[in-house]
């Protein structure tokens, strides 16, 4: 019998299953809006001065445009590309993990609760 070594993800492995992520999304936000602006690679490509095959490549997530490169290409396509920040889940100096999830649940103990002490004694329709 041959055990298996549960594996440990490493931050090098971490990041690069985000960097496939952020390429995938990528490739599908391009996709998308050069079929809904109705243009073929080729079409597209001619707009903004590349070639059909490096449209390909990061519609399919072989590649990855830059920032700059990626807003030319959803401008082409009719588009914009809007951005907005929020807070990091994982926990810094300013914001400690789990700080906001503890501020809830002590905002939550001051409200009383809204059940019976006997769960379904009280429950319409029951005997």
């Amino acid at each position: 019998m041959v055990k298996i070594k549960p594996q440990i993800p490493t931050k090098a492995t971490a990041k690069a299953d985000q960097s496939e992520r952020y390429s995938q999304r990528v490739a599908e936000l391009l996709k998308y809006v050069r079929r809904k602006a109705g243009l073929s690679a080729r079409e597209l490509a001619r707009s903004v001065g590349s070639s059909h095959s490096t449209i390909l490549a990061y519609e399919s997530g072989k590649k990855t445009p830059v920032t700059t490169t990626l807003m030319r290409l959803v401008h082409a396509c009719g588009y914009s590309i809007d951005f907005s920040l929020s807070p990091r889940l994982r926990g810094d100096a300013d914001n400690p993990k789990g700080a906001e999830l503890q501020a809830v649940l002590e905002l939550a103990s001051e409200f009383p609760a809204r059940h019976s002490d006997t769960p379904d004694s009280k429950m319409p329709g029951t005997l």
